[in-house]
């Protein structure tokens, strides 16, 4: 659920100011309602984390940790500077470099030639020009003086012209510039600039050990720069007077009235206007908190006018995460990997984070899904060749199997089935909604959506699955012609009945479209079908090819063993890939879509005390 924000307005003697603004970050519940101001004090933390982070940057990818070695002890913001002025040194002697390789390469087909050499040519009167001429124009090239083919490749022809008169080189030609040093001085430059680079590069890296130390101070920067902001956003008020304006979860009034007693602020708080941007903050039950380390990594935040899905999103993308993946196989090596990696950051934090509760829970459901479709690593329910055995026909196997499921007709009826089910819990979920909004006539355009889904459900089984087993019942064009009809009828009302009808009718066409795209909008289901058989089509397909190589015996057994591990992997990383695609679209897209969800909110973040904030006193 979204937890109900309640508006607050402080007011804070000038003097005061940064004292009360330390008071609020030990309260830690308001979110600031930030105004994007600037001061000298925040100018000056910003440009010291700019400085820090270009210090960090010169350094390379952390590679294995050596044996720990002492940093010097001189102040952080010094040794960064230090280092970045050796960055800053090494990124103009790397520029020159590429520039110097760039003119070699460019120059290298004409060899090595002093240019001191043609320059004394032109003060004694012959003048010489170099160009470079494309295969198609060389027959153009007419020229009454010399002219020596220095190089030919197959795009370009290198030519040297020499005349007395300037005026005689041809004028449809353009020459290129002369080098501003021979080849061979070029390339003692090169050697010399990337000299120069490395050493830089080796003194930064005597720097390495003060990584952690620029962190650390890079922490404390971040932590000092979110204080500066919100004392550069208190807005002056009377005279000796400040106030600053944020949002507190309701359930967090109590923490935040006790802060304003003790430190003599005047508080003032309200409910949010519609013009507020309010901050959400979910709060669920741990079962359905799970699906919010996938919406923190899609930075996705319902407004907080909107409505939170967690519940069905985690209920849905299980089910679609099992059909992608579709292999009981992948689901051990998964569940696994989860169950390792989750016990060990336990034992380091102290608890298992959510994430890996998650990867626990998919997998269960995957592995439950590849067990009644009998798929393990895409050996599935064929015959094994050359053995003779069913699998299916052996325990525990056979236990779990449904033989239903290996019909792909009767997979693809239960990816419409649920987006029957996904789309008409949206559209129910806002019929109910929009009773107790005014008007209240508006919900009705969700029963017409609801027609339309009921209605296209039965078009997109007669035409996709089977005409026969699935006839299209006349209740079903009933259904469809009234959902058109409510659609129109009620998607514009504001009040006006009359108003709202013409409103409706002026937009036929987008409403027209919109009706289309429910149908759109069921068949798109089908892709957990789709992905789910090309992820076992991959699977057999490598089956079959390690088969084929183990077959010769001897030697081929372990590149055969080979092809089998690295195309499941890859297979396996493919599952993963769709599964963000494909299984989040689904609730993101389709579903959000019918609730009208926009995910347009922004996560509650409150002003308080952190990690790097204890490091820093």
């Amino acid at each position: 659920m979204i937890v109900p924000m309640k508006k607050v307005s402080l007011v804070m003697l000038e003097s005061r100011r940064r004292e009360a603004i330390e008071g609020l970050r030990k309260a830690g519940v308001l979110h600031v309602q930030g105004a994007g101001k600037s001061s000298l004090e925040l100018e000056t933390v910003r440009e010291n984390i700019s400085l820090v982070e270009r210090a960090l940057a010169a350094f390379p990818p952390e590679k294995k940790k050596e044996a720990a070695r002492a940093c010097s002890s001189e102040d952080p913001l010094k040794l960064a500077a230090a280092i970045a002025e050796l960055a800053e040194q090494r990124r103009v002697l790397r520029e020159e470099a590429d520039r110097i390789a760039r003119e070699i390469d460019r120059y290298e087909p004409w060899g090595d030639f002093d240019p001191e050499t043609l320059a004394v040519l032109s003060a004694r009167g012959v003048f010489a020009r170099m160009y470079e001429i494309g295969k198609k124009d060389l027959k153009k090239f007419a020229f009454p003086g010399l002219s020596y083919t220095v190089f030919a490749d197959k795009e370009k022809t290198g030519i040297l012209a020499l005349a007395r008169d300037a005026a005689a080189f041809p004028s449809g030609f353009e020459s290129i510039p002369l080098p501003a040093k021979s080849l061979s001085r070029l390339r003692e430059t090169l050697a010399e600039k990337q000299e120069g680079a490395q050493s830089l590069s080796r003194q930064i890296d005597g720097y390495g050990p003060c990584q952690d130390a620029l962190r650390a101070e890079a922490g404390r920067l971040r932590v000092r720069a979110e204080f500066e902001q919100t004392a550069a956003d208190l807005v002056p008020a009377e005279e000796k007077l400040a106030y600053l304006q944020g949002f507190v979860p309701e359930t967090k009034t109590g923490d935040l009235q006790a802060a304003a007693a003790k430190e003599g602020w005047a508080l003032l708080i309200d409910d949010p206007t519609e013009d507020d941007v309010v901050p959400t903050l979910l709060q669920n039950p741990k079962p359905v908190r799970l699906i919010k380390p996938v919406m923190d990594f899609l930075g996705l935040v319902p407004g907080y006018r909107e409505r939170d899905i967690s519940f069905f999103f985690i209920l849905f993308f299980s089910v679609f995460v099992a059909m992608i993946i579709g292999d009981a196989g992948y689901a051990l090596l998964f569940l696994s990997a989860s169950i390792f990696f989750g016990l060990k950051t336990r034992k380091k934090l102290g608890y298992m984070p959510d994430a890996f509760i998650l990867f626990i829970v998919m997998g269960l459901c995957t592995f439950i899904w590849g067990a009644v479709s009998c798929n393990y690593f895409g050996i599935g329910k064929a015959l094994k060749e050359g053995a003779g055995i069913d699998i299916t026909q052996l325990k525990p196997f056979s236990l779990v199997y449904i033989p239903w499921l290996s019909e792909q007709k009767n997979v693809q009826l239960v990816c419409f089935v649920l987006a029957l089910v996904h789309l008409c819990i949206a559209r129910t979920w806002n019929f109910f909604h929009d009773l107790r909004q005014t008007p209240r006539i508006k919900a009705l355009v969700h029963l017409g959506y609801l027609g339309l889904l009921l209605g296209l459900f039965t078009v997109v089984l007669n035409m996709l699955i089977d005409k026969v087993k699935f006839p299209i019942p006349p209740w079903a064009y009933i259904a469809i012609g009234m959902g058109y009809v409510f659609v129109l009828l009620f998607s514009q009302q504001e009040g006006n009945f009359l108003k709202g009808l013409l409103m409706g009718l002026a937009q036929f066409i987008p409403t027209t479209l919109g009706c289309i795209s429910v149908f759109a909008d069921i068949i798109s289901y089908v892709r957990l079908f789709a992905v789910g058989l090309a992820g076992l089509a991959i699977a057999e397909s490598f089956n079959n090819m390690a088969q084929g190589i183990m077959s010769a015996g001897g030697a081929f057994i372990v590149p055969g063993i080979l092809v089998i591990i690295l195309g499941h992997t890859l297979n396996m990383g493919m599952c993963v890939l769709s599964v963000v695609v494909h299984g989040v679209r689904l609730n993101v897209l389709e579903f959000s879509n019918h609730l009208g969800l926009e995910w347009s909110g922004f996560a509650y973040s409150p002003f308080r005390e952190k990690e790097e904030n204890a490091q820093a006193s």
